[in-house]
């Protein structure tokens, strides 16, 4: 019975050693930690910091203050309206290109419904289109691209209308 005892006793000792050597020697950290930071009498004490408030931002006018009318240094002035001529040739165009990229898209879908095996109604051979000889792949590749920059013109359309202060509602 005393063995339990005496193991469970030198287990505790072990364990509580290093714990009473840390409490031992924080205080002494602590002092020299804040010897260090406090100043010798011999150095000159800074004068106390500032706190600015409310009162103070306002009676100084040097201080910017963001939103002050006093010491307002810009100038707006209104965006001149776009001229109408503008805007309906911008409309124009948007319209040419949408009508162009929704016919790529009618041919890409009937090219995707042949490729896949799909009936493609179709009313016939047009006498005036001819024959492509073209794979179907390739017909595709070529139809995405030209839908992929039709979408660019139209993007640089629209950018160039903001650009001139066209609102979208205008274009449309």
């Amino acid at each position: 019975m005393s063995l339990p005892l005496l193991s469970g006793s030198a287990l505790f000792i072990i364990l509580a050693a290093p714990c009473l050597a840390q409490t031992e020697q924080s205080p002494a950290a602590a002092t020299t930690d804040s010897t260090s930071n406090t100043q010798t009498p011999n150095a000159p004490s800074s004068p106390p910091k500032k706190v600015w408030t409310n009162d103070d931002i306002h009676s100084h006018a040097a201080v910017s203050v963001v939103g002050d009318k006093r010491n307002q240094n810009y100038h707006m002035t209104p965006t001149p309206a776009a001229d109408s001529a503008t805007v309906s040739r911008i409309r124009k165009n948007l319209e040419k290109l949408t009508a162009q990229i929704d016919d790529t898209n009618q041919k890409l879908a009937a090219l995707k419904k042949f490729e896949a095996g799909d009936d493609v109604k179709d009313p016939g051979p047009q006498i005036n289109k001819g024959l492509n000889r073209v794979p179907v792949d390739q017909q595709i590749a070529q139809l995405e691209a030209s839908k992929k920059k039709l979408e660019g013109q139209v993007s640089d359309l629209l950018d160039d209308a903001r650009k001139r202060g066209i609102d979208p509602g205008q274009l449309r």
